[in-house]
């Protein structure tokens, strides 16, 4: 299972544009990241992880037989794509490829 879990992440990590890969568990704390862990960083993982949870809240509020799959956020500079999962939660943050062009 650990291989899979390298082979997913190294399959990610090779995209074009990927600059941090972050799997999180359901409370919130990083399980494995491919950024340095700073007051910086701990506050975009606390971040996301709300925004995780809000969006996930709000699919279910709409229709509660519904579940969040995905959640995509872009800013001029990176997009922020967000899987959550009972479990643990994926985080791809990549260069917004239309800015970098």
């Amino acid at each position: 299972m650990a291989a899979e879990v390298e082979e997913v992440i190294k399959r990610i990590r090779s995209h074009r544009g990927v600059q941090h890969l972050m799997i999180m568990n359901k409370d919130g704390l990083p399980l494995k990241m491919s950024m340095e862990m700073n007051p910086s960083t701990e506050q975009q993982v606390k971040h996301i992880h709300e925004l995780a949870i809000a969006a996930r809240r709000m699919v279910r509020d709409v229709d509660p037989t519904d579940d969040l799959l995905f959640l995509r956020t872009k800013s001029e500079t990176e997009e922020i794509l967000i899987s959550p999962d009972t479990d643990f939660t994926v985080v791809v943050i990549q260069s917004n490829s239309e800015k970098a062009a």
